[in-house]
């Protein structure tokens, strides 16, 4: 199940630790919020609870920021919105390369290294 959340601070909130490896991107992102150019979604399933901040980008969904349980489940329910949106792709950054490891189940994630960071985009 997805839900817009969008508007709730604490959903926005709990986006933060997100941030650790680069604060000042979560005031870029509330910005882009009250913008209107990135929205936040929950989903919640079985075993799953995650908040996701994102925005459309090309022909892709642009993650900025992920929080909760459940990540790898999550975003496959999050491709199938993806694909009925039309889009054709799923991308984010991370600083952490735990979470392009856990990103590599989803199958063929496509990672580049960017200096202190890591670009990962997966076809859906």
């Amino acid at each position: 199940m997805i839900s817009i959340v969008t508007e709730s601070p604490s959903a926005i909130e709990r986006l933060k630790p997100a941030f650790r490896a680069c604060p000042n991107d979560f005031d870029v992102m509330k910005h882009e919020i009250k913008g209107g150019r990135v929205s936040v979604y929950e989903l919640s399933g079985d075993g799953y609870r995650l908040t996701v901040a994102g925005e459309v980008m090309g022909n892709a969904y642009f993650i900025w920021a992920v929080a909760g349980n459940g990540a790898v489940d999550a975003t496959r329910e999050l491709a199938e919105y993806v694909k009925r949106s039309g889009l054709s792709a799923i991308s984010t950054r991370t600083y952490f390369p735990l979470v392009a490891r856990l990103l590599k189940r989803l199958g063929d994630v496509k990672i580049n290294q960017h200096g202190d960071h890591e670009f990962l985009r997966w076809e859906v």
